[in-house]
């Protein structure tokens, strides 16, 4: 898979993967995310999101951006909206992402950090098992958020 920064043109593809990733989530009972997605919603998130491709074809979306004062504090970025379009979902592109965030945020000298819905346990053990380690859960309007961070190199073994 190639990572690039998403541009105007992509948004399409990424609504479609997003509103694909969601239902499917929604099928599971696991309200990850609001369906359906806003293509403005997307455009003003241009120059923080990026997309995977494969054969030149999108397949998946992950945004990265400044933490600014969320759950953690103010430094380091925040890893959010990873959807890989359910057709090429248990193909390892997520480990694929995770990784390339992790290295993009050590090039920069910052901590990197992810969330999820407290209650999607599979999740949770993916980012476990995915160079991540646990923080804590956190209160989110009406349901608790787990974090997670991106361990240091060479930290618990070398994950990338």
């Amino acid at each position: 898979m190639e990572i690039r920064p998403a541009k105007q043109e992509d948004v399409k593809e990424i609504m479609s993967i997003l509103n694909a990733a969601s239902l499917a989530l929604l099928d599971k009972g696991i309200n990850q995310w609001t369906y359906p997605w806003d293509a403005q919603r997307l455009v003003k998130q241009l120059g923080f999101l990026h997309v995977g491709t494969v054969s030149g074809n999108v397949i998946a979306t992950f945004g990265i951006k400044d933490l600014n004062g969320w759950h953690v504090g103010n430094i380091g970025k925040y890893l959010y909206q990873i959807a890989i379009h359910p057709e090429f979902q248990g193909k390892g592109y997520g480990s694929e992402i995770t990784s390339w965030a992790c290295q993009y945020a050590r090039r920069l000298g910052e901590e990197l950090y992810l969330d999820c819905w407290a209650g999607n346990k599979k999740l949770k053990d993916f980012y476990s098992g995915n160079g991540f380690e646990y923080v804590g859960d956190f209160p989110e309007e009406d349901y608790h958020i787990s974090v997670f961070k991106c361990r240091q190199e060479g930290q618990y073994g070398s994950y990338f």
